[in-house]
């Protein structure tokens, strides 16, 4: 069966760098999938988990928040803002993104599309780690 290359890059190093069977990543606008030989594009990512195949089973969730997936042919780079490994989360950080993403919410007067972007990003990526952590 043919294979993806999966890399998560931050600004501060690599956080995963598999071969991979399927990637589905937190789009911006939703889900998206991607399979070997997919076509070329560039991927505005949104928070969540991005979750990936790899011989018949799932590999271990990557935690996103917010950045940019290059999908080519073979692979797919993903430049994250923030990714953590289900073993590297924080669940007392993330009920503090969330608790601060909420009340951006509640408070703002005014709020472009950036920000409501940002505070997406922000709320997807406490509530796909909290989630996990209620297990």
């Amino acid at each position: 069966m043919a294979t993806i290359k999966l890399e998560v890059v931050t600004p501060t190093g690599k956080v995963l760098d598999v071969e991979a069977d399927s990637v589905t990543a937190p789009g911006a606008l939703g889900d998206l999938g991607v399979l070997p030989e997919h076509r070329p594009g560039l991927v505005m990512l949104g928070g969540g988990a991005l979750r990936y195949g790899k011989g018949g089973s799932e590999g271990e969730p990557v935690y996103i928040r917010g950045g940019v997936a290059e999908i080519r042919p073979d692979g797919v780079l993903v430049l994250a803002d923030e990714a953590r490994t289900e073993a590297k989360v924080d669940k007392a950080r993330a009920e503090k993104i969330l608790e601060k993403a909420l009340a951006r919410q509640e408070t703002a007067d005014y709020l472009d599309d950036a920000q409501l972007q940002a505070i997406s990003n922000d709320r997807a990526y406490a509530e796909a780690i909290l989630k996990i952590a209620g297990h």
